[in-house]
């Protein structure tokens, strides 16, 4: 996901490559990174964010890791510095704990459709973000898609758990289609071509209509045809919205659960 806002930012020229400093400890990945004309450091001890005119930190990197590479940052923060978390289920005060209350802190939830600038952020500002901050973290990933803001950090939760996690249970839906394509007689190419064509163009039609989801839906569905057959299955017992639900709920419990 770094990589992505690392390419969108500079695909939309929302910063300089000179004013771009990333820290990555994996040697290939830091080669390819100063293949794109960046400079890379190893070591978080390394930057000099006084010097280097530092005043904006995205942290990005796993959960199990975050806790490490927080207190090494801790040093290089000064109060002119504010820092931006992608990092899923670690709220505000997890941070206020470690860089001070004083310190500005913005917490993101992108998605991986970013990486094509097709992705759908949300934003969470503490108290202490001037709006100068919060504009320059609506820039940052309104390059790489459309940007909302929530007001209540437990919204976040939710965010993570349908936009955030989203593309997996699309990507699931689009498996569980195809594979049934093939089981019925399709074969493998033309199941594929058909699937995701068809995800596609509903989506965009669901994007750009007037028209509700539900009503679009009833749209496609005549009384006694193959549509309405289909979804009888789909909705017998409601175990489709059930299913769907029950999901999504474990997804909020488990970033409830992360953060904690």
């Amino acid at each position: 996901m770094g990589s992505s806002i690392l390419d969108g930012i500079l695909s939309k020229k929302v910063m300089k490559k000179k004013d771009v400093f990333v820290v990555e400890p994996g040697k290939k990945q830091s080669l390819d990174l100063i293949k794109k004309g960046l400079k890379v450091f190893n070591n978080i001890s390394k930057v000099n964010t006084k010097r280097l005119k530092i005043n904006t930190i995205l942290i990005a990197v796993k959960p199990q890791i975050l806790k490490q590479v927080s207190m090494e940052l801790k040093d290089h923060i000064s109060d002119n510095i504010f820092i931006i978390s992608i990092v899923a289920g670690k709220k505000i005060k997890f941070y206020k704990n470690i860089f001070g209350n004083k310190t500005s802190i913005i917490r993101v939830m992108p998605n991986t459709p970013a990486t094509y600038g097709m992705g759908i952020t949300a934003i969470y500002p503490c108290k202490q973000s001037p709006n100068l901050n919060l504009e320059i973290t609506e820039k940052i990933f309104s390059s790489i898609g459309k940007v909302i803001s929530v007001k209540q950090e437990n919204k976040m939760d939710i965010v993570t758990a349908i936009s955030g996690s989203g593309p997996a249970y699309v990507f699931l839906l689009i498996e569980n289609l195809i594979k049934s394509a093939v089981s019925n007689g399709l074969d493998k190419s033309t199941a594929n071509l058909l699937v995701k064509e068809t995800l596609l163009g509903s989506s965009y039609m669901a994007k750009i209509s007037e028209k509700s989801p539900e009503v679009l839906r009833q749209d496609v569905t005549s009384p006694g045809g193959v549509t309405e057959a289909a979804l009888k299955e789909f909705n017998r017992n409601s175990i489709f919205f059930k299913t769907i639900d029950s999901a999504i709920k474990a997804a909020i419990e488990k970033s409830i659960k992360l953060s904690s």
